[in-house]
């Protein structure tokens, strides 16, 4: 394969990775901006898939115009924008402190996802259950984070073909009733499916931020435009196989706190009910260490200064710990709550701090300056 399409297919499908996780493996997600609405949950769903593709094509070509390849040069490169440089520093902490705020609210329902289907498969506690979670993120987290991180790409891209050949046996004998209910027009009328849909986009963007970090390769626009349009697209796809899963058994499951568990064990089949059980685990326990290695790896070197490089292992435990504890607190309101009331807050955050100034901004710069060239 050509280095050029290389580049182009892995930030295209590493953008969808980056979307890929725990809270989106359990279906609540979809169910709670998209499936609530029923039918017009379809056209959020298209807009969602517009705006993914779109906001990636004007941040990875910003990113190679910009040469800004991690996310606090990026953001802080955005600011700079529409503010003085100075005062874009200082404001960029404002979205460092929601990324971190969002990094515990995600661990929070992570923990709480997997605790929930512990609950529903063996009939433990939800206490017991959420600490043992918590405990095998701690342990991973601090012994063994950076050759599970080496693999997490490879793992990750496993749970992801898994999950779409899942969904596709759990969808072929339901698939007629679903496009009923679809093709019937119920659900909620109003235009709140498309609000729905931005607030979505918005707190999912954290993906934008991660593939500019992989754009350097990138050496014009159609690449750029390209890899966009696959990662977008990519997602818009998942999102609506997940959604199609799910109407089939419209509207009693937008109550479920586990959509798709309840689909898979709607099939009357213990293997794809437990395959989905491990896929889901893998997706959690791999986003679990995904959002918390990078939110320690951040405030190390702040530690290491103070404390020495000798007690490594000892600050990243209890920064670990730290977090693992505020997300632990977070996870006793129960999944459902934490998706609906934490993620859609954190949609209005990021639609201030990110989403505006990307869709007004970054799309001036993107299509008004000429892509650099690179060696």
């Amino acid at each position: 394969m050509e280095k050029r399409w290389y580049y182009i297919l892995a930030i295209g499908f590493s953008y969808i990775v980056a979307i890929f996780g725990g809270a989106f493996a359990s279906g609540r997600e979809i169910m709670q901006f998209f499936g609530q609405f029923g039918s017009p949950g379809f056209w959020g769903i298209i807009l969602a898939l517009v705006l993914f593709a779109y906001f990636a094509v004007v941040s990875l070509i910003t990113a190679c115009n910009w040469k800004t390849f991690d996310y606090k040069s990026y953001v802080t490169r955005l600011y700079r924008e529409f503010m003085p440089e100075k005062v874009a520093t200082r404001v960029y902490w404002a979205f460092e402190v929601s990324y971190l705020f969002l990094c515990i609210l995600i661990l929070g329902i992570i923990t709480a996802t997997l605790a929930q289907m512990f609950v529903s498969e063996i009939g433990i506690s939800y206490g017991l259950a959420i600490t043992i979670v918590a405990g095998i993120i701690l342990v991973v987290v601090t012994f063994g984070a950076d050759i599970i991180l080496a693999f997490n790409f490879t793992i990750t891209w496993l749970l992801l073909l898994a999950m779409v050949i899942v969904l596709a046996i759990v969808f072929r004998p339901i698939a007629r009733q679903s496009w009923s209910v679809i093709a019937s027009g119920v659900g909620l009328g109003g235009g709140g499916w498309a609000i729905s849909s931005v607030l979505y986009v918005s707190y999912n963007l954290m993906g934008v931020v991660m593939i500019t970090s992989l754009a350097e390769p990138i050496k014009d626009r159609f690449s750029a435009s390209t890899a966009g349009l696959v990662g977008g697209i990519g997602i818009g796809l998942l999102i609506l196989f997940e959604f199609l899963v799910c109407m089939a058994f419209y509207p009693q499951i937008t109550k479920e706190a586990l959509p798709l568990w309840f689909v898979s064990s709607k099939t009357g089949s213990s293997l794809v009910r437990f395959a989905y059980d491990f896929i889901l685990t893998g997706a959690i326990l791999t986003t679990g260490i995904g959002v918390t290695y990078p939110a320690v790896k951040r405030f190390m070197p702040l530690l290491l200064r103070k404390f020495g490089t000798q007690r490594r292992r000892m600050i990243r435990f209890l920064l670990t710990l730290m977090m693992i504890l505020i997300g632990l607190g977070l996870s006793t309101f129960g999944l459902i709550p934490l998706v609906a009331k934490g993620f859609t807050t954190m949609g209005w955050v990021f639609t201030v701090v990110f989403l505006i100034p990307l869709a007004i901004f970054a799309s001036k710069a993107a299509w008004t300056e000429k892509i650099q060239q690179y060696k």
